[in-house]
């Protein structure tokens, strides 16, 4: 009530005194611009703090989503280990692909990777010169 009774500008002795109206515009201004200092003194104050958080939230989501691709790539590497310890095929795939390796008497033949040659690079048409004189 206190504060309600602060911001009455008839509560203002002044203005029962002069009996103008002067004085109880001022304190309403006075009190505005107290307002408004504080609330940019406050503003001021934590916006460093908020920016702080802002970044810090970023830094979370990228961490977030590392995590993430590695669990992602451990549950494939799981897969895979679980795949060599019961799967035969699976090895014998692994051995033939990745380490060029076959069976007794077996003929390894390798190609290197299919790789397309970019094109020559053509001159730019030339103009023909057109003389104007005969």
């Amino acid at each position: 009530m206190a504060s309600a009774r602060f911001l009455d500008p008839s509560s203002i002795p002044l203005r029962q005194q002069s009996g103008g109206n002067i004085w109880a515009t001022l304190a309403q201004i006075t009190q505005a611009i107290t307002f408004v200092i504080l609330l940019s003194g406050l503003t001021l104050f934590f916006f460093p703090v908020i920016h702080k958080t802002h970044d810090l939230q970023a830094l979370k989501e990228k961490y977030e989503r590392a995590i993430s691709s590695a669990q992602d790539e451990q549950q494939q590497l799981e897969t895979e280990t679980e795949h060599m310890k019961n799967d035969q095929a699976y090895v014998e795939h692994i051995a033939r692909d990745r380490l060029v390796m076959g069976r007794p008497g077996e003929t390894i033949l390798r190609f290197g990777r299919y790789q397309l040659e970019p094109p020559a690079p053509q001159p730019p048409p030339s103009e023909p010169d057109v003389d104007s004189t005969p």
